[in-house]
């Protein structure tokens, strides 16, 4: 039977949102999934309802309110790890149609 580790979690000053070691880098996730709240303010600042964010990741309107709240009260952070969300990785670049390709 494989032995199951122990994930070190820190919680924040915001009962939903929590750091949980080695899911989606330690960074900050809505407790009991992995959804990040980098992924929530961008679909909010984008103009996605709170209700809509709720229903597309199968969260309360308390999650996904609390996500938000932390992000404003973290938002130069969370800027950060939605800029970085949007990067490439190295190696790949989008092609005149807005298709993800490998440089060869």
């Amino acid at each position: 039977m494989a032995e199951v580790k122990e994930r070190k979690v820190v919680r924040t000053e915001h009962p939903h949102i929590v750091k949980v070691e080695g899911v989606r880098g330690g960074k900050e996730i809505v407790e009991g999934t992995g959804v990040p709240v980098w992924a929530i303010a961008f679909l909010w600042r984008t103009g996605t309802k709170p209700e809509e964010i709720a229903e597309e990741y199968r969260l309360s309107l308390a999650q996904v309110f609390d996500a938000l709240s932390y992000y404003l009260d973290h938002k130069e952070e969370i800027e950060r790890q939605i800029e970085e969300s949007q990067r490439l990785p190295e190696g790949f670049q989008v092609d005149e149609k807005g298709i993800v390709r490998r440089v060869s």
